[in-house]
């Protein structure tokens, strides 16, 4: 009888031991969606950016395609509105500087409204720097299919300044939020993007951290890689 229950149990201990490590194995390698909710997710995009505040790139050399040298130096502010579940509104308030052989100098102030739904993006993220020296870093978000960005632009200016003066450099922008609408608001003039969005962030860590986080929102929301 001793026999018998001694045989049964080393049974049991084999069969444990060898089913234990595939068990391991199998719930490493099933992808899961654990960790934040959604809406925490969206809400630490928005809150990054928001720290972010206005961001600087600093002055960065240039060669233009005629072989022109330029100095150029970019502003930027973002804005995250999140609309649920899963759909999100970034404006970027822009003001790029340029100046040619330290002389004569170009700005071009815009706004950028782009949209989308996080269950129409690849979760195959971009982190880029905005140039070799510059301070200012973007991440690219694409689309898993076709075109799924809409996005809208518009000149911004100077209540009561003159527009030549504003581009000629002879008035500095400080202030991103001192512009306003040249012409017309952005919804007036929709055109679509060609399948990504890039968005500006002030430094490597809310780059890192951005990264993650629209991964996991994506995965979570459902977004899949493009099939091309």
């Amino acid at each position: 009888m001793r026999k018998w229950h001694a045989r049964e149990l080393a049974i049991c201990i084999c069969i444990f031991v060898t089913t234990l490590p595939i068990a391991r194995a199998t719930s490493n390698d099933t992808p899961g969606v654990d960790g934040p909710s959604q809406e925490e997710t969206l809400a630490f995009i928005k809150d990054t950016w928001g720290a972010c505040a206005t961001m600087h790139s600093g002055w960065e050399r240039m060669v233009a395609k005629d072989g022109s040298i330029w100095d150029g130096d970019r502003m930027a502010k973002v804005d995250v509105v999140v609309t649920p579940p899963s759909s999100l509104r970034i404006i970027t308030r822009l003001n790029e500087r340029r100046k040619l052989s330290g002389i004569f100098e170009v700005q071009t102030p815009e706004e950028r409204i782009q949209e989308f739904d996080l269950t129409t993006l690849s979760s195959d993220i971009g982190l880029e720097r905005a140039g070799q020296n510059a301070n200012l870093y973007g991440i690219r978000l694409r689309c898993a299919r076709a075109a799924c960005v809409t996005e809208w632009a518009a000149s911004l200016a100077l209540p009561g300044k003159s527009m030549h003066d504003l581009k000629t450099g002879k008035l500095i922008v400080t202030r991103l939020d001192d512009l306003i609408y040249e012409h017309h608001a952005p919804k007036d003039n929709p055109s679509e993007n060609k399948g990504e969005a890039y968005i500006p962030v002030c430094d490597k860590v809310a780059l890192e951290s951005l990264s993650k986080a629209f991964q996991h929102a994506i995965i979570k929301a459902g977004g899949k890689k493009p099939l091309f």
